[in-house]
């Protein structure tokens, strides 16, 4: 019999690397959908809001809004809001085309749920499509860890601006070294049947 010519160590490691392999899967940080939901066409006053769903444990962040000068310009900001707690919101001049946007919570008890980061206020020059993208997306929580955003969902509802950058979903290598181990063990336990039958 088989399992007789295999030694109980080498038998008992090969289970246990198998189970683990089994029910360990490739861990993916969840991630967290920006949204930045701007009017297909612009014309006197408008705003442009930042949305986000199912964060956790907001603590801080920042992101940075390009548009167009020459058609629009910024006039104000306003606080978002998550869960009816208020997001204190604030801005700088990155250049003439690019504000950026920072926030930082009260206390250390963060912010859960869904809502907006701000409400960015503007002022047509120029009538026209809108040109508007969000970029460099950092979000922090309670712990000073940063939190995964998902910029494929990133709506430019003007479809004007240069796409945004996408960031695909961080995968561990765990599985695959994992794979390797197992196939590793299997290849052993296979030449020392054989070693066992010659």
């Amino acid at each position: 019999m088989i399992f007789k010519k295999i030694s109980y160590p080498i038998l008992s490691l090969s289970i246990i690397i198998l189970l683990y392999t089994m029910f360990i899967t490739p861990a993916v940080a969840d991630q967290i959908n920006i949204n930045l939901n701007a009017p297909d066409m612009v014309d006197g006053n408008f705003n442009v809001t930042i949305d986000m769903e199912n964060v956790n444990d907001l603590d801080s962040g920042q992101f940075d809004i390009y548009f167009d000068p020459a058609a629009v310009k910024v006039i104000g900001i306003s606080n978002g809001t998550i869960n009816g707690k208020t997001i204190p919101a604030d801005s700088q001049a990155l250049s003439a085309n690019t504000i950026r946007v920072l926030f930082n919570l009260p206390g250390i008890e963060g912010i859960s749920g869904s809502g907006s980061l701000a409400t960015i206020h503007f002022e047509t020059i120029v009538p026209g499509d809108c040109v508007m993208e969000i970029s460099n997306v950092l979000l922090v929580d309670t712990m000073a860890q940063e939190i995964p955003t998902n910029q494929n969902n990133i709506e430019n509802t003007s479809g004007s601006a240069t796409e945004p950058t996408k960031t695909d979903k961080t995968e561990t290598p765990g599985f695959q070294i994992q794979f390797v181990i197992v196939l590793f063990v299997v290849a052993y336990l296979v030449l020392r049947v054989k070693g066992g039958n010659a």
